[in-house]
C-alpha cells in the first residue's frame, strides 16, 4: 500500500472514531497504537492526526500529542452558536439548488444533519460552507451523546424542514433558533457526560 492510501485510510478511520465518541473525552491518542490497530505504519497515522487537529476534529497539545475533544460546557454551546448563525446566513441568500430526491439517512444524527447540510448548501458561499462543515464534523460527538441523553431534538428539526418545504420562513428561523437554544440549554449536560466516557 502506498504511503498516501495510508494516509487517507488512517484519516477516514481516525475521522469516523472521532466522530463517533469512541475515543473518550480528552483521551491521549498514541499514534503508534493506532497505527498497530489500523494495521498502518505510524506515519501516516501521525500525519493523519496532524490534518485532523487542524480540521478541528481532535486536539493538538503542543509537546503532549494529540487527544481527543474534551469541550467544556461553553465549547458545547459556542459550537451551537456558530452552527446557528452559519445556518441564518445561509438563509438569508437564495442561491436556487438542484436537489436531487433521496432517502432521508435512519441514523439520527445523521437525519440531522441532512437537514441542516441543505441550508448551508442553498447560500452558495464556499467559504460559510466551509466553516459550517468543520463545525458539523466538531459537532457529530457531541450529538451522539445527545442520542444517549434522548434528546437529539430532531423533531424540532423535522418541523424546521417542513416549514422549509412549506416556505414557512419567519416560523422556520423561530424554530431554528429554538432549537439551537435547548442545544445550549443542554450543554452541561453534555460535558459532564462525554467526561464520564473518559
Amino acid at each position: 500500500m502506498r504511503e498516501r492510501d495510508q494516509f487517507a485510510v488512517a484519516r477516514t478511520a481516525l475521522a469516523g472514531y472521532a466522530a463517533a465518541g469512541r475515543f473518550g473525552w480528552g483521551h491521549p491518542l498514541v499514534a503508534t497504537s493506532l497505527a498497530t490497530e489500523l494495521g498502518l505504519s505510524p506515519t501516516p497515522v501521525r500525519e493523519a492526526l496532524a490534518h485532523l487537529a487542524g480540521e478541528g476534529i481532535i486536539e493538538h497539545r503542543p509537546g503532549r500529542g494529540y487527544f481527543a475533544p474534551s469541550p467544556t460546557a461553553a465549547d458545547i454551546a459556542g459550537l451551537y452558536e456558530l452552527h446557528r448563525q452559519f445556518l441564518l446566513w445561509s438563509s438569508t441568500t437564495d442561491v436556487p439548488q438542484e436537489v436531487s430526491p433521496m432517502d432521508p439517512p435512519v441514523d439520527e444524527v445523521l437525519r440531522i444533519e441532512s437537514v441542516f447540510d441543505w441550508f448551508a448548501a442553498r447560500g452558495g458561499n464556499s467559504a460559510v460552507l466551509e466553516a459550517y462543515r468543520r463545525i458539523r464534523l466538531q459537532l457529530r460527538p457531541i450529538r451522539r451523546i445527545e442520542v444517549l441523553l434522548q434528546d437529539t431534538g430532531l423533531d424540532s428539526v423535522l418541523r424546521i424542514e417542513r416549514l422549509r418545504r412549506e416556505g414557512q420562513w419567519d416560523a422556520m428561523e423561530e424554530t431554528l433558533y429554538k432549537y439551537h437554544e435547548q442545544r445550549i440549554a443542554l450543554s452541561a449536560s453534555l460535558e459532564k457526560v462525554m467526561r464520564q466516557s473518559a
